[in-house]
């Protein structure tokens, strides 16, 4: 498959704030990372995460299985079969880089690859205890390798998400798609525009965006 490395703050910012650090054409059901706007046998990678490639696409590329576990709390057996195969073992380093407050919540920045390769591999951008085992139940984990015009972001869907589910125990997915619909609109004051919008440019063809997608951005104001 063809390897196309994106700015994916861009897509986040215009098109699909679920992209994370790699996406691949066509349709597959068991995978969850396929997006309808990717060429088929095209695989759209994060240009900041480059020097992961070699360990996401080792991940990603892996059989995925049908089976699922209802024993492990938002996490099915692909996740557990992915775990296993793919966590080094030993010492984990440190990677905690620094920490905030936001109220209650304790804001740690991470070492993303760190966690990715030593506890969970599907770790991407932004976490928090009530979706993840492994995180304190009162703590929200942010990448510090993602772009940081998506930092605000990605802790403002991390934020409402919590919420959602600690206090009003909404369901992961339920939870999910509120917060991503906060941060869709948190995008848009920051020159966020996705199609629908009045101002996304009728112009932007599906061939322009992908070369507009595969260049550098400036933050947008």
């Amino acid at each position: 498959m063809k390897i196309t490395y994106v700015d994916g703050y861009k897509i986040r910012q215009t098109l699909d704030p679920d992209f994370n650090i790699i996406g691949f054409g066509g349709f597959d059901p068991l995978r969850q990372n396929r997006r309808p706007y990717i060429p088929e046998k095209e695989i759209w990678f994060d240009r900041r995460f480059k020097s992961e490639k070699k360990f996401i696409l080792l991940v990603e590329m892996a059989p995925k299985t049908k089976k699922r576990s209802s024993k492990k709390r938002f996490v099915d057996e692909e996740r557990y079969l992915t775990n296993k195969r793919f966590i080094k073992k030993g010492e984990i380093p440190k990677f905690t880089l620094k920490t905030e407050k936001r109220n209650e919540v304790l804001i740690k920045h991470i070492h993303g690859s760190i966690v990715r390769q030593y506890i969970d591999p599907d770790f991407v951008f932004g976490g928090h205890g009530y979706v993840y085992s492994y995180i304190p139940k009162n703590e929200v984990w942010l990448d510090a390798l993602m772009d940081p015009c998506d930092l605000p972001h990605v802790l403002c869907h991390e934020l409402v998400e919590m919420r959602l589910m600690k206090d009003e125990k909404k369901s992961y997915i339920t939870s999910h798609e509120y917060a991503t619909i906060v941060e869709k609109e948190n995008r848009r004051k920051y020159g966020g525009v996705y199609p629908g919008d009045d101002a996304f440019p009728r112009s932007w063809t599906h061939s322009f965006l992908i070369k507009y997608y595969e260049k550098q951005h400036n933050c947008l104001k």
